[in-house]
């Protein structure tokens, strides 16, 4: 058995020994060197299963995933190589690049990757994202691509797959046959299981109701949601958002999980939310009391009204007596009458009480003789109507305020317009806060408010559109005269009557319009609900007969969606009045670091001071976004990012309509350059005071730190303004730099959180007043001084998110060069750089992203860190990551440049460094290894480490009172219809 199996692997060695260089084998794992049998023979044997490669130009899992694409890693991907023969020349054996290896990898770690889990870790939702960025860094972070695979101790146990250079799940899952754990995704339940799962708490009749070609086709709801609905979009219920879930939950796009049947096994166990709204829908409506009529005044008669209010009635004793009410009770100034038909109605107490209520002359009634369904009972309207304006309403909606005046409005604008249409939770592309949607969840505001909220969001604005919707429409009348009344014969009983009006309407020259000032409570499909599954279909068909062109008009509307920016307006008017009363705004940056946690901490004291802070996030280029801090604002579908000068009204607007204390612009980096003085423009006039925190240098660096493309500190001799600076993309320009001189100067406050920052700003702008007022911090209290280690290598622990311009690259050729001279120094990132793949190949550990200051100083002392290098080569401003290294107890060293140096001085401990030793990293390394870090009084407790606090932040840092409040945005009493 031995001689056979050499001569085996002799005939396999003798196969692949041209292509195996077994100097690199040996050079690239050195614990092969240990091994009897020789590098070749080490790999034919073992290296290849574990993923090791056998030349610089073979990647053994690269070629074994993109070629093979095995499962495990049973055949030798070298050997493969070469009995492919001719097919070998088109194969690459290397990947061109990382992202091309990447790509490979995550085709076979996706169906096992958790991205949910993930983004919880990292805060990215979109899965493949996720993916990627674990595969890219995360690994070398110690993130973990899943609760029950734990990464740092797999490379514990297979030390070489570091040397591999991939991630320790994709070695795992790329090198086993089955993994040990079950797939993260990729459902696998029979679709009759999923059906019975989900029937008990499937709506079949709001799904025939809400999809007419499923109830057309007679097709069980439940199995067609199963097999199609669910991909489509589709919702089974009114309370479960199919889009919603699933784009709330990344993990299940992985998956191709049903989401209704996932939410109902597991996702309802988890808390994840079916909806954005909760499952509070709107009130029922219930019939006015007999006060409530006694205190309503009659319509006008017919002959003398302005405009005739048409509502024909079939069912509904609730709807439509409120229905009815609510018109009668909402004062108008031109004068309108109240028609009500009623098309021989099977409910006679609905009868009874619209008899006794006509007798007592509050409108205008009459009966059909014989049932003529909605069309026929609209036309016999219109033959009593004469050439007036008419609004057609239908018996399960609600009126609010003087809605009539606001429609009548719109007409007299333009006498194009034929028929007017407003807002509703319930009218297809009228519908709002979702547009194509029966928005039958509550919102936070009653439909009242809504209602005064579109008038005042959207004030005497109006968008075209293809056609009408017939909940609530109207007609100008002498177009009705033109064009003629609906088409009876066309669509019977109804549904597809108002579009074909709509249409014949355009085809006249004439214009179709929503009013996006108005909203109108729509209940939906009570009155003459009864023949809607076997109408609508018919009317469909009638209505694409007469206008083949109809669907394509709906289709362009849909897709480029003229309504999204008076949806959008209402979003941001119930935005300001979620925040309340007393609220602030925070322009902020969207790249985290010191600025953010700063914003972050006083966001969350002032609501407990009870303001709430809305933010407006920079983003790239010359867009904002708004939110509002901390806890879940309104449902704002049509929100999105606003350019600042597309959208200047928009924000004027809205920041009018908020009325805030105060505006604080910590940052504006990322903005270009034509958007920052508009949108200085725009706070300079929004109401409240304006307050600016100096927490960079963009005034004069379009890069923020002054740090030039070559990692090097500009230096801003003298305070030169960068007028002639050599790095010419990060010139500002001194257009730019005067209008922020003339914005500082405009600030009401103007703070700076250290001295240093303040002093250079001067140095540039001239005199100003700016108040130091450095962060507050929540910060344990500061630990004794550490006794030194005493071991024989000092270990320097780098804290924090280390970039550029925070010293990754000072970093990493300190370990360059300690590693070329064989020091006794080591160094840990405690925290995570930029350059993740470069650290490690130089032997240097990132511990990763830590939650905060305690876990912060829990590494330093897992690591037995010796001495804190803060090695930022820019002015920082103030410095966070120098805190928790003041109350760690151990030394601290740092550049002696900005803010860090300053306060060290000011704490009476540590060591300040020549600025131009991060230029020198042999020298710097020999100071580092120079430094006494012993203390006279090892067990002593700092006493001079102080951190500012403030009792008060309105009063305190702000200097702000509730006197100083702007005018708050207008009210509407917010009743319940």
């Amino acid at each position: 058995m031995r001689q056979k199996a050499y001569s085996f692997f002799s005939i396999r060695s003798r196969r692949i020994q041209k292509l195996f260089d077994p100097g690199y084998y040996t050079a690239q794992y050195p614990d092969v060197s240990d091994y009897g049998g020789g590098p070749l023979d080490h790999y034919l044997r073992h290296g290849f299963r574990e993923g090791r490669d056998p030349a610089p130009n073979f990647s053994t899992l690269y070629y074994k995933d993109r070629y093979l694409k095995t499962a495990g890693i049973e055949r030798n991907p070298l050997e493969a190589h070469v009995e492919a023969g001719a097919a070998r020349a088109g194969r690459q054996t290397w990947p061109a690049t990382p992202e091309a290896f990447h790509a490979v990898q995550a085709d076979v770690v996706r169906p096992y990757f958790d991205a949910r889990y993930y983004g919880s870790l990292t805060g990215i939702v979109d899965p493949e994202t996720a993916l990627l960025d674990y595969l890219a860094v995360g690994w070398r972070r110690g993130l973990d691509p899943r609760p029950d695979f734990d990464g740092t101790a797999y490379l514990h146990a297979h030390p070489q797959v570091r040397l591999l250079n991939v991630s320790p799940f994709y070695h795992y899952v790329s090198t086993n046959t089955a993994p040990a754990f079950g797939q993260a995704h990729g459902d696998r339940t029979p679709l009759s299981d999923i059906v019975a799962a989900i029937r008990p708490e499937f709506d079949a009749a709001h799904y025939r109701a809400s999809y007419a070609d499923v109830a057309a086709s007679g097709m069980d709801p439940a199995t067609h949601y199963a097999s199609h609905g669910w991909k489509e979009g589709r919702d089974p219920t009114e309370l479960f958002w199919t889009s919603y879930y699933v784009r709330t939950n990344p993990d299940l796009i992985l998956s191709g999980t049903n989401p209704f049947f996932h939410y109902l096994r597991f996702g309802r166990a988890e808390g994840r939310k079916p909806n954005p709204l909760g499952n509070t829908k709107w009130p029922p409506t219930r019939a006015p009391s007999a006060a409530e009529w006694d205190a309503v005044p009659a319509a006008a008669a017919l002959d003398a009204a302005r405009v005739v209010v048409v509502v024909p009635v079939y069912k509904g004793y609730d709807e439509t007596l409120r229905a009815l009410h609510a018109v009668l009770a909402e004062p108008q100034a031109a004068p309108f009458a109240l028609l009500v038909l009623n098309d021989r109605s099977p409910d006679a107490p609905l009868t009874d009480a619209l008899r006794a209520l006509a007798a007592r002359g509050l409108f205008t009634y009459y009966e059909n003789p014989t049932n003529l369904g909605f069309v026929g009972t609209i036309n016999c309207a219109l033959d009593m109507t004469g050439a007036r304006d008419v609004i057609l309403l239908n018996s399960d909606t609600i009126v609010f305020g003087d809605w009539i005046d606001r429609l009548l409005a719109h007409a007299a604008r333009d006498p194009r317009v034929g028929t007017i249409t407003p807002f509703s939770n319930n009218a297809t592309i009228c519908s709002y806060p979702d547009s194509d949607r029966n928005n039958t969840v509550a919102l936070e505001l009653s439909p009242r408010a809504l209602d005064a909220g579109a008038a005042a969001a959207n004030a005497g604005r109006w968008v075209e559109v293809p056609t009408g919707v017939g909940f609530c429409f109207y007609m100008r009348g002498s177009l009705i005269a033109q064009l003629g009344p609906l088409d009876a014969d066309a669509f019977g009983k109804g549904y597809g009557e108002e579009n074909d009006y709509c249409m014949r309407v355009l085809k006249a020259g004439g214009r179709n319009i929503l009013a996006a000032d108005v909203f109108v409570y729509h209940s939906g499909k009570v009155s003459f609900s009864e023949v809607y599954d076997s109408e609508y279909t018919q009317g469909q068909a009638a209505l694409l007969a007469k206008h083949p062109d109809y669907t394509l008009r709906i289709e362009r509307f849909v897709a480029t969606d003229p309504a999204a920016d008076v949806r959008l307006n209402l979003d941001l008017y119930r935005l300001a009045r979620a925040a309340g009363p007393r609220a602030a705004v925070f322009v902020v940056h969207a790249k985290g670091g010191g600025a953010s946690v700063h914003a972050d901490h006083l966001a969350g004291r002032l609501a407990d001071e009870g303001v709430r802070v809305v933010t407006l996030t920079v983003t790239e280029g010359a867009y904002v976004e708004v939110g509002l801090f901390g806890a879940e604002g309104p449902y704002t579908p049509s929100l999105r990012a606003l350019s600042v000068h597309d959208d200047y009204r928009i924000l004027a607007r809205f920041l009018s309509w908020l009325g805030p204390l105060f505006i604080h612009v910590h940052s504006f980096y990322g903005l270009d350059g034509t958007a920052v003085p508009v949108l200085m423009d725009l706070i300079e006039a929004a109401p409240g005071q304006t307050v600016v925190t100096l927490h960079d240098y963009s005034s004069v660096c379009l890069r923020n730190h002054l740090v030039t493309r070559e990692g090097l500190y500009c230096g801003l001799p003298g305070g030169r303004p960068c007028a002639d600076c050599d790095c010419a993309e990060a010139r500002p320009g001194q257009d730019r730099m005067a209008r922020y001189g003339a914005f500082y100067r405009a600030a009401d406050r103007l703070l700076a959180p250290s001295q240093d920052v303040a002093t250079r700003i001067e140095a540039i702008f001239g005199p100003l007043a700016i108040t130091v007022a450095p962060h507050e911090e929540d910060l344990p209290t500061p630990a004794p001084r550490a006794a030194p280690r005493g071991g024989s290598v000092r270990r320097i622990g780098v804290l924090g998110a280390i970039g550029a311009h925070k010293g990754s690259n000072v970093i990493h050729a300190l370990a360059r060069d300690a590693r070329r001279r064989g020091l006794a120094i080591d160094f840990t990132i405690v925290g995570y750089s930029d350059i993740p793949q470069k650290m490690d190949a130089i032997g240097i550990a990132e511990t990763g992203r830590y939650a905060g200051s305690e876990e912060a100083l829990a590494l330093l002392a897992q690591h037995e860190i010796d001495l804190i290098l803060i090695p930022s080569i820019w002015p920082e401003t103030y410095c966070y990551t120098l805190s928790i290294a003041l109350v760690s107890g151990l030394p601290v060293a740092v550049f002696d440049l900005g803010a860090p140096a300053d306060r060290l001085r000011a704490a009476g401990a540590g060591h300040c460094l020549d600025p131009a030793l991060a230029n020198d990293p042999g020298r710097l390394n020999d100071c580092l290894l120079s430094l006494d870090l012993s203390y006279t009084s090892p067990a002593k407790v700092p006493t001079n480490i102080r951190f500012a606090s403030y009792r008060s932040l309105l009063r305190d840092y702000y200097s702000v009172t509730g006197d100083d409040k702007a005018a708050p945005p207008p009210r509407a009493k917010d009743i319940t219809a």
